[in-house]
């Protein structure tokens, strides 16, 4: 089992850029969730988006924002679609290469679970910032249904395993510690749309790089076993929730 960060994407992530261009509105209401969160309302914001992955916040942010995507793995960064205005840095995510508050606003998106130094990584978030500038995080609360699928159906079909450090309280009172905040912290729940059962299981399969390959049924089983999903007969819904976080420096 992979536990570094790098090591787990730059072995999986193409899988990831797979099934997000193939069904680039899956997780849509997930990506508006964060902005409304964020609510940026500088103009012209510097944005860092960390951990960036293929870059795919770009299409969310305020007109005129400047994108800066950050990721720590190589080769999950490199094969992601960024725009030629965007800059692009391969970094630790607790050592990135930019100046003293540098950055209007940090984003970061479902990959916070994978990196357990969070001490580290809000204290270069807290020096990157300008003073007002905002934190906002989206990630898995601890013990939630999220979470179960995440530590319990992918740990189960995608050989790499999968286990998280998730958000809890405890993370609330770092970020103060750390100099920042607090304004908003809470679970939002909104679904991950398809057209039918089938896309969302193949979804499922390919941006959690389930090389075990779980027939449908046992891949409907888990997904109701944990965060549930519905259908009609025009669409269906992954349901899912991320804990949300809005620090100001």
């Amino acid at each position: 089992m992979f536990e570094k960060y790098a090591e787990i994407y730059d072995k999986r992530g193409h899988m990831y850029h797979q099934a997000m261009r193939k069904w680039p509105d899956a997780r849509h209401r997930e990506f508006e969730s964060l902005m409304n969160v964020a609510r940026i309302e500088q103009a012209s914001p510097v944005v860092l988006d960390v951990p960036s992955g293929g870059g795919y916040l770009a299409s969310y942010l305020p007109k005129g924002a400047k994108l800066v995507s950050v990721d720590g793995a190589s080769k999950f960064l490199e094969s992601g679609k960024h725009d030629e205005a965007h800059q692009v840095i391969c970094a630790e995510h607790d050592n990135i290469p930019m100046d003293d508050e540098s950055a209007d606003a940090i984003l970061s998106l479902a990959g916070l679970h994978h990196i357990p130094d969070t001490v580290s990584v809000f204290q270069e978030w807290h020096r990157l910032l300008k003073k007002g500038g905002v934190l906002t995080i989206g990630d898995a609360q601890s013990g939630s249904p999220t979470t179960q699928f995440l530590d319990g159906v992918v740990n189960q079909f995608n050989s790499m395993g999968h286990r998280g450090d998730y958000l809890d309280t405890s993370q609330v009172k770092l970020l103060e510690q750390t100099g920042f905040q607090v304004e908003y912290s809470q679970e939002v729940s909104y679904p991950w749309e398809f057209k039918n059962c089938g896309q969302m299981l193949e979804f499922c399969r390919t941006l959690f790089c389930m090389d075990l390959e779980p027939s449908d049924d046992e891949l409907l089983h888990a997904i109701q076993q944990s965060v549930g999903y519905s259908e009609t007969e025009h669409e269906c819904h992954l349901h899912w929730a991320l804990f949300f976080i809005r620090a100001v420096k």
